[in-house]
């Protein structure tokens, strides 16, 4: 039987991700782990656990440490985009780990999520690993625009 994307069975889910919840001695700090591939298929389960999480009485600061996280995608993002707006909407502040890992920290600073949750804030992780900064898009000094010369049509 031929399989086509759009009959392509859904993998199993419990083999691509895990999400757990790590004690934290902070009162009101509850830290999540997530490993493994975020995807359209495994989003809906961090989806779940980041949306009860927030909703915990007392909580008032959610980490999510996406240290081991091998794919973060679109719909990965997006998980992070509710949960950001159901923090914001209970007065939690959302925190979000990505351990340097390029392949993480590359689609929040693409999608501008990187400018409105804490990535990788010092006091939470530690020291901060050397190089590029971790937040936020890098300054660019905006074109002058040219002075083009007109075309010239060889007959």
């Amino acid at each position: 039987m031929l399989h086509t994307p759009a009959h392509r069975p859904a993998p199993d889910t419990g083999q691509l991700l895990s999400v757990s919840t790590v004690p934290d001695p902070r009162p009101g700090r509850v830290v999540v782990e997530v490993v493994g591939e975020v995807d359209s298929y495994t989003a809906p389960a961090l989806d779940l656990c980041l949306t009860s999480q927030a909703r915990q009485p007392g909580v008032r600061e959610l980490v999510v440490s996406l240290g081991r996280v091998t794919c973060l995608d679109a719909a990965g993002v997006e998980v992070l985009a509710r949960a950001h707006r159901c923090c914001r909407m209970r007065g939690i502040r959302l925190v979000v780990r990505t351990g340097g890992r390029h392949r993480v920290l590359r689609p929040l600073q693409l999608t501008g999520l990187a400018d409105l949750v804490a990535v990788d804030p010092a006091d939470v992780e530690g020291p901060q690993p050397r190089g590029r900064p971790t937040r936020g898009r890098p300054q660019t000094t905006p074109r002058r625009p040219s002075a083009r010369r007109p075309r010239r049509v060889c007959r």
